[in-house]
Parts: C-alpha cells; structure tokens; sequence
C-alpha cells in the first residue's frame, strides 16, 4: 500500500464522522439577531412530528360512561405518557443487572507504521521500514466482588420501576375521575338548560296572567313590566346556558383525546334514588385506601428506591475486586504471527481519597431519602383527608337529592297556587314572581344535586383507588 493511499485512508477515517456547517465558524446566525426581533427558521428545517390518529368511537347509539372512558384511555398523552416512563423504568432496570454477567468484547485492528530502521553512523545511512500489524483480540471483564453496591443500585431501580407502573395505575385512576366528572358535567349542563327552558316558559305564564290583568283593568301597567323584566332575564339566563353547554361539550372531548367539534351522542343524566347502605364504614374503607391507592403504592416504593440508592452510595466506599482476560492473535508483515497472545488480571481497587465526592455522594442519597419520606407522609395525609371528605360528600349528596326532589314539588305547587291566587285578583305580582324565582331555583338544584350524587360517588371510588382493577400491596 502505498503513502498517499495511507494518508487518504487516514483522512477518510477522521473525517467520516464529522459534519459541520457554517454555525460552527458564525454561531449568531443560529439565534435571533436582536432581542427585540423573532427567529426565522432555515428553509430546509425538517421537524419529525408524531402522527395523531385518536379513536374515534362509532354508531349513533348514544355513548355511556363506560365507552367515553374507553375512547379517553386509548387516546389520552397522559396515559401514553406515564406507560412510556414504565418501559423506560424497566428497560433501566434490566439494564442494572447486566453487571451480574460478565462483558465480552471482540474487536480486530490493522496497524500500519514508517519508521527509521536505525540511527545514521558515518556514512551509513539508515532506512525507512513501514510495519503491518493486524489480527483479531478477545477481552472478558468481570466483577467477582463489590459488596453488595452493584446490588443495590439494581434493587434502587427496581422500586424506581414499581414507583413507575404504580404512577401509571395513579394516571389512569386520574383520568377517569376527570372524564366522569366532565360526563356528568355536561349532562348536568344540558339539564340546567332544559330547566332553563322550562324557566321560561313559566316567565311566559307569568307576563301572560299579568297582561290578561292589565287589559282587564284588574292589575296595572307595573306588574306587566315586573312580569317582563323577569322574563327577560330568565332568556338571558337561557342563552348563557348555552354556552355553558358548549363550553362543557368541547371540556369532555378533550380529555377524551377528540377533536372539539367532533360529534358525539350522549345519554341524558338518569334519574336517582340514593341509597348509602351499600356503602362500607369510614374505616374500612380508610384500610383499603393504605392498601391500594396507587400514588401512596407509588411514594412507598419511591422510599425504598432511595433507601437502596443510600446503600449503594455508601457501599461505594467498599473495595471491589474485578477480573479481565485478553485473548487474540496479532499477525506481522509477511504473514508471520504469534500464533495467540493472552493477558489475565486480578484485581483489586479501593477507593483511597475522591475530592469527596463519594462522601458528598452519600450525603445527596440521605437528603433525597429524607425527601421521599417526607412526601409519603405528606401522601398518607392527603389520602385519608380524601376518604374522609368523599365519605361525608356521599352522604351529603343523599341528602341533597331528597331534600331537592321535595323542595322542587313544594315550589312547583307553590307556584301554581299563587298563579291561580294572582289571576282571581287575590295575591301580588310579587309573591307571583318570588314564587316563580322559587320554582326556577329548585329546578337547579334538582339537577345540581343529580350531578353531585355521582361525582361523589366517584370522587369515593378515587379516593380508595378504587376506579381500576384492584391495586396490590407494595412488597
């Protein structure tokens, strides 16, 4: 092989792998010019974008709550998310016990060399003597022993992956309480607008008795105007509720991963007759909250996590003994070889003085242990305030439904009662209107206290983890 085919080669091997462009000589060329001005991308930027493809449910029957969850979970980033941090957990898991087997490397080189054959003496001179060298080496490396650290950085990461999965259980439970909640959101909105409707056309009875008064001379010009004022603010009302349900309908779409204005059919918000005995004691239901909450699962695992990364960083201090073993064969110019080489070693290191940072090391896991223990204390709290106060919301919820359905016939009598008064002349516009304010607040709270009948239920079902499949305890 000759020189300049050598040099070529060379260049070739150092060069294969860069590439530059004109930032590397002007670097401002790659931001704003000012700090007043924007940046303007190059013409040929390419961006990778992920394709977006929700699911998208089909038929016209009108969807239950049970589908809606359905096409949330297999469209929502936030699942896509967590479940992606779970697999990357796990892959870092196995990935710490690859120290468990020992590292295998094969590799084969060619070495080409010009050299002087020896120094100039007198009138000799000495010559140019170019050396190939080339074969291939074997090399095994092996930890016999560390104490225990490597150890310790794997069991680190295996609660780091249970700390994943159980965040991914939590994300799960998290996203079907908000969808219920934006369900039952948007069909108390369109029954709030269906009461508001019904508002308005007792606003209509109202100004129509108060007109029939006025024209036959029994009422005056002002209960007309009162009756009408109050008519028109109940169409307000009306078309302020519109929106709500509109606002409401693009809210649960959503978080269901769908676009805002993609259509969808609903079934109306059931009627409801609560009933609490199903329900278990405050108790019992506290011991299956600490036994299946997946955030409080995941803060413990979290826990243990750092408490094995405190180990390993301790441990770190620890001799560790090592082996390695070198086997190949290197063949010379004129194809003479060694027929095999090998190098074995066993050794032995331990670690004498680090600029502290093995100390500081261990000094930052005690802290972050500390830190976890802290936020699991701060988790136990949370969810026992939650169960005790889903728990006397479900009972309050009960008893709003009754006393709702019951205030809802009183102010519909009530109202008819003083219709009939106001139209033989026996009662006032005011009692008429109050009565008619009446009616239309208890036809809120009937459907206010339908919604908060099951967003209780469900906020319940949070709280104890109860929204998936049963969790299992931490091991």
């Amino acid at each position: 092989m000759g020189r300049k085919t050598c040099v070529l080669l060379t260049i070739c091997v150092l060069c294969g792998g860069c590439y530059s462009n004109r930032l590397v000589i002007d670097p401002w060329e790659g931001a704003p010019r000012t700090s007043s001005t924007t940046w303007k991308p190059p013409k040929k930027v390419k961006l990778s974008c992920v394709k977006w493809d929700p699911i998208k449910p089909e038929g016209q029957e009108p969807l239950t709550l049970a589908e809606v969850i359905d096409v949330a979970l297999q469209n929502s980033p936030q699942t896509g998310q967590s479940w992606a941090s779970a697999r990357q957990a796990a892959a870092n898991y196995a990935q710490t016990q690859s120290t468990d087997f020992p590292t295998i490397n094969g590799t084969y080189s060619w070495n080409r060399s010009r050299s002087l054959s020896g120094p100039s003496v007198g009138s000799l001179t000495s010559s140019i003597l170019y050396l190939s060298t080339w074969g291939p080496q074997l090399s095994l490396s092996y930890t016999v022993l560390d104490f225990g650290q490597q150890r310790a950085t794997s069991e680190a990461a295996r609660y780091a992956l249970y700390f994943s999965d159980w965040t991914h259980n939590s994300t799960l439970q998290s996203l079907i309480q908000t969808v219920t909640d934006d369900y039952y959101n948007y069909l108390y909105q369109k029954e709030l607008l269906i009461a508001n409707e019904e508002d308005l056309v007792t606003a209509q009875t109202t100004l129509e008795a108060a007109s029939v008064g006025f024209n036959t001379g029994v009422n005056d010009i002002s209960d007309v105007l009162q009756a009408r004022t109050q008519m028109l603010q109940t169409a307000i009302q009306l078309t302020t509720q519109r929106q709500q349900v509109e606002n409401a309908y693009a809210q649960l779409l959503s978080d269901m991963g769908l676009a805002a204005d993609f259509p969808i059919n609903l079934e109306r918000m059931p009627s409801v007759d609560p009933d609490t005995g199903m329900l278990q004691d405050v108790d019992q239901l506290m011991e299956l909250a600490l036994k299946q909450r997946p955030d409080l699962l995941a803060s413990e695992a979290n826990v243990r996590s750092k408490e094995e990364s405190l180990l390993a960083a301790k441990r770190q201090f620890w001799p560790t003994l090592s082996y390695s073993l070198n086997y190949g064969q290197t063949t010379y110019t004129g194809w003479q070889n060694d027929h095999y080489d090998f190098t074995t070693a066993l050794s032995l290191s331990l670690p004498i003085f680090t600029g502290f940072s093995n100390l500081n090391q261990v000094r930052e896991a005690q802290a972050t242990k500390e830190l976890a223990e802290a936020q699991l204390v701060q988790t136990r709290l949370n969810v026992i305030q939650d169960i005790m106060t889903s728990y006397t919301s479900v009972y309050t919820a009960r008893d709003t439904v009754q006393f709702a359905c019951a205030f809802l016939a009183s102010s519909l009598q009530q109202y008819k009662v003083v219709l009939e008064q106001y139209k033989q002349g026996v009662n006032t516009i005011t009692n008429l209107v109050s009565a008619q304010s009446s009616l239309a607040s208890a036809r809120a709270q009937d459907v206010s206290s339908r919604q908060q009948w099951f967003t209780s239920l469900t906020s319940l079902a949070y709280a104890t983890g109860s929204l998936s499949e049963p969790q299992q305890e931490a091991p």
